[in-house]
């Protein structure tokens, strides 16, 4: 039940989610861990494909997963190349005959039932040499009030106004505070700071930590570099 409404969410917000992701995200902390060998690499719950379009110039393939549908409709439609594949999949049942030299994942293990399986299923899909790398929320406060992020969308106007212009800043904000996203968000559980360091401490051993506000990076490698 709540991967269905999960996926409901998703479905819901997918033009408006793409639209204020393809302005506002920086994956540069991604660019920046890549691997040396560069063959395949997975996106975990890639949404609408931006983060898989900006890999697909570094790998000879890439494969973008995720449980919503029309997200993946419109990584098809924008963001499909010649080496990328998007597949309707859950990654809490990673299913691949083939391994990667790059698994990452963007805002997605905080939606996650059963994080020491999904990481362990990634290790066994990573290659001698290769990288996981995610970047998820990371609040001392399981769950935000719902206030938090209208106040949050309202504070941000201005500078995105300065930034995108009134017509953008306009579209972000409404998207901030619609219902169907603030009713997601509401279903969201974030871990803190140091529960990070216990969970993925243990998962992923010798794994680096970056902390960048929001959001927690983890950095992992498989053996060699």
């Amino acid at each position: 039940m709540l991967l269905k409404t999960t996926i409901n969410q998703f479905n819901k917000v997918a033009e408006e989610y793409d639209f204020v992701n393809t302005l506002l995200n920086d994956y540069s902390f991604f660019m920046f861990n890549l691997p040396l060998h560069r063959g395949r690499a997975l996106d975990v719950g890639c949404g609408s494909g931006i983060l898989v379009n900006e890999l697909s110039s570094h790998f000879d393939e890439v494969v973008g997963i995720d449980i919503s549908g029309e997200m993946l409709e419109i990584a098809k439609a924008k963001r499909q190349h010649p080496n990328t594949t998007y597949l309707n999949m859950d990654a809490e049942n990673l299913i691949f005959d083939r391994k990667f030299d790059l698994i990452v994942s963007r805002t997605t293990f905080h939606h996650l039932n059963n994080i020491p399986s999904v990481i362990n299923n990634m290790k066994k899909l990573l290659n001698d040499g290769g990288k996981i790398v995610i970047l998820d929320n990371v609040s001392e406060k399981e769950t935000p009030a719902t206030y938090v992020y209208i106040l949050g969308a309202i504070f941000e106007f201005i500078p995105h106004l300065r930034k995108y212009g009134l017509k953008n800043a306009i579209r972000i904000f409404k998207h901030n505070i619609s219902k169907p996203w603030l009713e997601h968000l509401a279903s969201d559980k974030y871990i803190s700071e140091k529960q990070y360091y216990e969970l993925y401490g243990k998962l992923l051993p010798n794994c680096k930590f970056q902390r960048m506000g929001w959001a927690m990076g983890i950095v992992f490698c498989m053996g060699k570099i």
